[in-house]
């Protein structure tokens, strides 16, 4: 009788570590899928900042920039821009002449 019930508590305990086991196992699986699509977001994140770094580095390009205002306006006033650049001098002497922009927040 002593080593039916030691097989048989063995057994039983045996069936629950493959239960706890099972369990832990499909747990870990669904948080092995949420990090796989995090990091599929991630990639996809990085791509676009990428992207927009590029994008900024070709709006800050002079020429680019140039290229856009033949497009985006007519021939007559492509020249109207050119001379508005002022030095930090220009910007003490007159100072009453220049108008200050922000952002509220």
């Amino acid at each position: 009788m002593k080593y039916f019930s030691t097989i048989l508590s063995l057994m039983i305990l045996n069936l629950l570590t493959v239960f706890s086991l099972l369990y832990l196992g499909n747990a870990s699986r669904d948080i092995e899928k949420k990090n796989s699509e995090l990091v599929h977001e991630i990639e996809l994140l990085n791509e676009q900042i990428k992207i927009n770094e590029i994008e900024y580095a070709l709006y800050s390009n002079y020429t680019y920039l140039k290229k856009l205002q033949k497009i985006y306006f007519n021939a007559d006033n492509l020249n109207m821009f050119e001379n508005n650049r002022i030095s930090f001098f220009e910007i003490n002497n007159n100072i009453e002449d220049i108008y200050k922009v922000g952002t509220r927040q």
